[in-house]
């Protein structure tokens, strides 16, 4: 819209209409749609490019005046709509006739998942109580940085449990995480630039270091004051929907390949493929597994 207030078409540039009221426009999408539709059946060139072209612009001109250009005959909204979904493709199965909105595949994808992500949780949570490790725990461990004097390089350092990241453990990413402080740090201001984060077993791992360690150079052993508080939240062993996020591993935006279907899920195999059958959900992957 011009500054004095009247519309003017971006095709033809008279004022008093749109491109999308343009008769002129209109006109010409008409004429292309019979100008390929005519190279096409005169097999002259490439007629599957013609024969698409000319469906373009069919289409086009039935959404413009719901008319169908090619029976001269008045078509539904619904109908138009119709027609152009079988043209569109979803961008997330890549199959035609249907939007990602509405895909049958990633609904189905996401339970998948959602069970996936169920089970491993249990093996995490039962893996991660065998440590005996929980939040409040005090652990002597071999950690390379600062130490609780500013020292850098590769110290023993008593570090104290304060939180875990319950809601990372999906099946891409099992493991359960903790943050844990060196423990003379608990009171200071800036506890971040003390803190850091590992997985649970990591942590048991790098006890056991720091006892060899010890052995090694003749000292005392470390002791381990273990506090085996793990309790996940309401609806973690579930997966219940406030406690695992499903768009993340399903993402709209990005890249073309990012938001398409993965290939475990195209053509699963092991864990992926059991829960499958287990779901009862085999006969929409005939063939894949």
């Amino acid at each position: 819209m011009s500054w004095s207030g009247t519309v003017t078409c971006s095709h033809c540039y008279t004022t008093g209409h749109n491109r999308r009221k343009c008769p002129d426009y209109t006109a010409m999408v008409l004429r292309r749609y019979k100008d390929n539709l005519g190279y096409a059946e005169d097999k002259d060139g490439d007629i599957d490019h013609y024969t698409r072209t000319a469906e373009r612009y069919r289409l086009e001109y039935m959404k413009r005046t719901k008319i169908d250009p090619a029976t001269g005959e008045k078509v539904k909204n619904k109908t138009a709509k119709a027609e152009r979904m079988k043209k569109v493709t979803c961008g997330y199965c890549q199959e035609t006739g249907h939007t990602r909105r509405i895909c049958e595949v990633v609904k189905r994808d996401k339970l998948v998942f959602i069970e996936e992500s169920r089970r491993v949780r249990v093996g995490v949570l039962a893996d991660a109580r065998e440590t005996g490790i929980g939040v409040g725990s005090m652990i002597p461990i071999r950690t390379h940085g600062y130490n609780s004097s500013g020292e850098w390089g590769t110290h023993t350092s008593l570090r104290y449990v304060k939180s875990v990241d319950w809601y990372t453990v999906t099946s891409g990413s099992a493991g359960l995480w903790v943050h844990h402080i060196v423990a003379s740090k608990l009171a200071s201001a800036n506890q971040s630039r003390w803190t850091s984060r590992d997985k649970i077993v990591k942590m048991q791992e790098n006890f056991k270091e720091a006892c060899n360690y010890a052995e090694g150079m003749s000292q005392s052993e470390p002791t381990a004051s273990l506090i085996p508080s793990l309790d996940p939240p309401d609806g973690w062993l579930d997966c219940a929907p406030s406690t695992i996020d499903v768009a993340s591993a399903f993402p709209t935006t990005g890249n073309r390949h990012n938001k398409q279907r993965g290939h475990s899920y195209a053509w699963p195999s092991g864990v992926t493929a059991e829960v499958i059958r287990d779901l009862g959900l085999e006969e929409h992957w005939e063939g894949r597994f």
